[in-house]
C-alpha cells in the first residue's frame, strides 16, 4: 500500500506552481530594490515596513515566512549565501547588519542595530537613535526567538542558544547563552 494520499503529487506541484509565482512576484514587483541572489526561497510573506535602505541576499537562502526587513535610509542588510531566515524573523538596519554565508537564524529572532537615545529632557519619541552594525560570522547557528542589540560582533562558527539576549561580542566558535548571553565554552 502506498505511504501517499491519492491527491500528494497534485498538492505538491500546486505548492510548487505558487512557490514560483511567489518567487517571481518579490522578484521583479514587490521586491525589485532587492537585490537577489540566484535560488532563493521564499516560503511565504516577506515584510518590509518603509523600506529605504538597500538589502542584498545571497545565492540559495531561505527566507520564511513573515520574515521582516526593515532599512532606514542609508541602511544595508546584507546576507551571504546559503543562509536560512526562518519564520518571523525581523532584520533591522538604520545602519548595517551584515550576515555571513552558511547561517542559520531560528524562528522569531530579532536583529537591531539601532535603539532609542535616552534623553530626560526629550520624548523618547523625538529623541532619535543610536546605532551600531551588526556582524554576524560565516556558518553561525543562532537560536529562536534570539535578541540581537546594537554594536554586536558575533564569530566564525559561533553558536547562540534560543532565547538569548546578545548583548556583547561572541568569539568564533564560542557558544553563548543566557539573558545576557554568556559565553560558556568554545567549540573544538
Amino acid at each position: 500500500m502506498s505511504a501517499y494520499r491519492p491527491g500528494h503529487y497534485l498538492t505538491k506541484g500546486i505548492d510548487r506552481l505558487f512557490g514560483a509565482v511567489r518567487a517571481l512576484w518579490y522578484r521583479r514587483v514587490y521586491l525589485a530594490w532587492v537585490d537577489f541572489g540566484h535560488g532563493v526561497t521564499f516560503a511565504g510573506t516577506i515584510h518590509c515596513p518603509g523600506v529605504t535602505g538597500t538589502v542584498a541576499i545571497g545565492d540559495r537562502s531561505y527566507l520564511g515566512h513573515g520574515v521582516s526587513l526593515a532599512v532606514a535610509e542609508g541602511g544595508r542588510i546584507t546576507v551571504g549565501p546559503d543562509v536560512s531566515i526562518n519564520k518571523g524573523c525581523t532584520l533591522s538596519a538604520r545602519r548595517a547588519v551584515s550576515i555571513g554565508g552558511g547561517t542559520r537564524i531560528g524562528d522569531h529572532t530579532s536583529i537591531l542595530d539601532s535603539d532609542h537615545r535616552l534623553d530626560p529632557d526629550v520624548p523618547i519619541l523625538e529623541s532619535g537613535f543610536e546605532t551600531r552594525p551588526i556582524v554576524i560570522g560565516a556558518n553561525v547557528w543562532i537560536g529562536r526567538q534570539v535578541t540581537i542589540l546594537p554594536g554586536v560582533t558575533v564569530g566564525d562558527h559561533a553558536v547562540i542558544g534560543a532565547h538569548s539576549l546578545v548583548n556583547a561580542d561572541v568569539p568564533p566558535r564560542g557558544i553563548a547563552f543566557g539573558t545576557p548571553a554568556r559565553l560558556h565554552r568554545i567549540r573544538p
